[in-house]
C-alpha cells in the first residue's frame, strides 16, 4: 500500500512538474530568448553556501528546494550580460562560501573583469565575509557593506588534524605504504603532527596562494602589496573600521544600493543564462562537456550521504565514449574537480581520454582541485588549463588498512581466522600485516607509481626522470604546475573551450553548442531517486571529507588521492 501511495505521489508531482516545465518552455519561446525583458536591467548574483562546479543532473531539484547556480551558470550569465545592452550593471551580494575553493573564486573574478572591460560597473555588497569572499569582491568597481558588517580579512590558514593519538587509545593500528616523498595522506593516521616534507609542502602552498591573494586585492583596490599586507595584519574589521582601512567604499544597505540603479529590474543568473543560451536546435558546432566531479570510484557516479559526490569511472567513461563516437561532436572539454580516489577507476577514465584523443581534440579544464587521480585522468589530453589557485599534481600512490585487533580486545571480541594461502590475511581488518605482506603491498604501490609517472611523462612529452623529480606525491598550485610543465595554460573553462575550438578548427568568433554528457536524467528517474535520498549527515566539512575517503580504504586498491584534505581559509 505504501509503495502504491508513493507511486501515486510521484506521478502527481511529475504531472505538476511537466506542466510547469511546459509552461516555462512556452514562456521562453514567446519571449524569444528574453525578448520580453525591459531595456533597464541589472544582473543580481547572490552568493552564499556553495557554488557547485557541476550543474545538477536535472532541474527537478528546484521543485523541492532552492538550488544554488553552478559556476558555469554564473560565468555564462556574467559574460552574456557584458554584451547585452539591456543589462547595465552587476550587483553581487557576497556571503560566506565555505565550500568554494580558490580556483572557483578566480574564475568568477576573471568573468567580472571581462564584464568591467565592457564599460559596465560591477558592485559588491558585503554583510559577512572572510578571506575568499573579500578576494572575490575586490574584483568589483565598488565594494559596499552593511554598517554592521563583519569583514574577516585576516590572512590565510590551513588546519590539519592528526588522529594517531586517538587510534592508539582505542587500539586501532593504521598500516599504510605510500610511494612519493610528499605522499603523506596516511600521516593523519600514523603521525601526531607534521613530518618535514608534509610541513614543507603546506608552507609552499600557503605561500603561493597568499601571494596570489595579496596581489589580486592590491590590484583591485589600487594599493601596494605592502599596504594590503598591513591591512590584513590589522583584521578582522567591522563596517566602520573596514571603511577607514579602505577595504570598502561606503556603508549602506542593499535597498539603498538598488535605489541608485534608477529602478532597474533585477535578473537572476539561472533564468538569464538559460534565456541567453537558447534552445540548441541549430547548426552550431557541438563540443561535449564531461565532468569528473568528486572522489573517483569504480562504477556509477553517485551522491555521497556525507555531502558532495562521487565520480564513477563507468559513468565518466561512457560519456567520453559517447562523445568520441558522435560524429557531430567536434571536440571534448573534460572538466576535472576531484582530489582523486581509486587508482584503477582513474585508469579506466584515462584510457577513454586516450581513445577519445585519437578521434578528436580533448582539452582539460581544472577546477578547485585536480590532484592525484584527478591529474591521472587529465594527463592524456591534448592540453590542460588550470587556474592559478587550482590544487593539482600529487603524482603518487598509497594503500593500506586499519588493523582493529587492539580495539576488538578492548571490547572483548575474539576472532579466529582460518586461511589457505600465505597472504590470505593481507586485507583482514583483524590481523596486522606480516613483514612479507607489507613488502608485497609495497611492491604493488611502487608498480602503480612507476606506471603513473610513465604515463604522465608520455602525456606531457617529458622524460621519466624529469617527471619523477616533480612528482613524489608533491602538490602544486596551478601557477607552480605550469612552471613545472604539468599544465599548459592558466585560465578557466572559457579558455579551455577556446583551445578546444582552435584544435577542432572552429573559427575563433564562431559560436558553439556545449553539450553536457551524460545527458540529464528524465523527470521520473529523478523523482524515483529522490525517494531514496536520505538527509545528509550534519557533520563538520573536514570530518565529512575525512570519512568520504577513509571509507575507501581497506579493500586493497591503490589510492591515487590528494595527500591530505586541503582547506585553506
Amino acid at each position: 500500500m505504501r509503495r502504491r501511495t508513493a507511486w501515486v505521489l510521484v506521478a502527481g508531482v511529475a504531472a505538476v512538474a511537466i506542466g510547469a516545465a511546459a509552461v516555462g518552455g512556452l514562456a521562453l519561446v514567446l519571449r524569444g530568448r528574453g525578448a520580453g525583458w525591459s531595456s533597464n536591467n541589472y544582473l543580481y548574483l547572490s552568493l552564499e553556501g556553495e557554488i557547485p562546479d557541476e550543474p545538477p543532473a536535472s532541474d527537478i531539484g528546484s521543485i523541492f528546494e532552492r538550488q544554488p547556480p553552478s559556476l558555469r551558470t554564473l560565468v555564462e550569465s556574467v559574460d552574456h550580460a557584458a554584451a547585452d545592452p539591456r543589462v547595465s550593471a552587476i550587483v553581487m551580494k557576497v556571503s560566506v562560501l565555505p565550500e568554494a575553493g580558490w580556483a572557483t573564486m578566480q574564475e568568477l573574478r576573471d568573468a567580472l573583469s571581462r564584464f568591467r572591460r565592457s564599460g559596465k560597473p560591477a558592485y559588491a555588497h558585503l554583510e559577512f565575509c572572510g578571506n575568499k569572499e573579500y578576494y572575490l569582491a575586490s574584483a568589483c568597481d565598488k565594494i559596499y557593506a552593511l554598517p554592521s558588517a563583519l569583514v574577516e580579512v585576516t590572512g590565510l590558514r590551513s588546519e590539519v588534524s592528526f588522529f594517531k593519538g586517538t587510534l592508539d587509545k582505542i587500539g586501532v593500528q593504521a598500516q599504510f605504504e605510500g610511494v612519493g616523498k610528499y605522499k603523506n595522506a596516511p600521516n593523519q593516521f600514523t603521525e601526531r603532527g607534521f613530518t618535514g616534507p608534509h610541513r614543507e609542502q603546506m608552507e609552499a602552498l600557503l605561500d603561493s596562494l597568499y601571494g596570489q591573494y595579496v596581489a589580486a586585492i592590491a590590484k583591485g583596490r589600487r594599493r601596494t602589496p605592502e599596504q594590503v599586507q598591513a591591512i590584513i595584519d590589522g583584521g578582522p574589521y567591522d563596517g566602520p573600521s573596514a571603511l577607514q582601512a579602505g577595504l570598502v567604499d561606503e556603508l549602506l544597505y542593499e535597498d539603498q544600493l538598488e535605489a541608485r540603479l534608477k529602478n532597474a529590474n533585477r535578473l537572476s543568473p539561472g533564468r538569464y543564462a538559460k534565456a541567453s543560451r537558447g534552445f540548441g536546435f541549430d547548426g552550431r558546432p557541438k563540443i561535449a562537456l564531461v565532468y569528473v566531479a568528486g572522489e573517483i570510484i569504480p562504477g556509477r557516479s553517485q551522491n555521497s550521504p556525507l555531502g558532495g559526490g562521487f565520480a564513477g569511472s563507468d559513468t565518466v567513461a561512457e560519456a567520453l565514449k559517447e562523445a568520441r563516437q558522435d560524429g557531430a561532436i567536434r571536440a571534448i572539454v573534460l572538466r576535472v574537480d576531484s582530489p582523486g580516489g581509486s587508482g584503477t577507476a582513474s585508469e579506466v577514465i584515462w584510457r577513454e581520454v586516450a581513445l577519445a584523443r585519437q578521434k578528436k581534440p580533448v582539452v582539460v579544464s581544472m577546477g578547485d582541485t585536480a590532484a592525484s587521480g584527478g591529474y591521472y585522468v587529465a594527463m592524456g589530453s591534448d592540453a590542460i588549463v588550470a587556474e592559478p589557485g587550482t590544487i593539482t599534481g600529487s603524482i603518487g600512490v598509497f594503500g593500506g588498512k586499519f588493523s582493529l585487533h587492539g580495539l576488538y580486545d578492548k571490547l572483548g571480541i575474539s576472532k579466529e581466522i582460518l586461511t589457505r594461502g600465505r597472504n590470505a590475511t593481507v586485507f583482514s581488518e583483524y590481523q596486522p600485516w606480516s613483514d612479507e605482506e607489507r613488502a608485497r603491498i609495497r611492491e604493488l604501490m611502487v608498480s602503480f607509481y612507476k606506471d603513473f609517472v610513465t604515463r604522465a611523462a608520455q602525456g606531457r612529452r617529458k622524460r621519466y626522470e624529469d617527471v619523477d623529480a616533480i612528482a613524489q606525491g608533491r602538490v602544486w598550485t596551478g601557477v607552480e604546475a605550469q612552471r613545472n610543465g604539468l599544465v599548459d595554460r592558466l585560465g578557466g573553462f572559457d579558455l579551455a573551450l577556446d583551445l578546444a575550438k582552435e584544435r577542432a578548427k572552429i573559427g575563433k568568433g564562431e559560436d558553439v553548442r556545449v553539450v553536457v554528457l551524460p545527458e540529464r536524467k528524465s523527470l521520473i528517474e529523478q523523482l524515483l531517486e529522490r525517494q531514496d535520498d536520505g538527509a545528509q549527515t550534519a557533520l563538520p566539512a573536514d570530518v565529512r571529507a575525512l570519512l568520504r575517503w577513509a571509507l575507501m580504504l581497506g579493500d586493497g586498491q591503490p589510492l591515487a588521492r590528494l595527500p591530505f584534505d586541503l582547506r585553506i581559509f
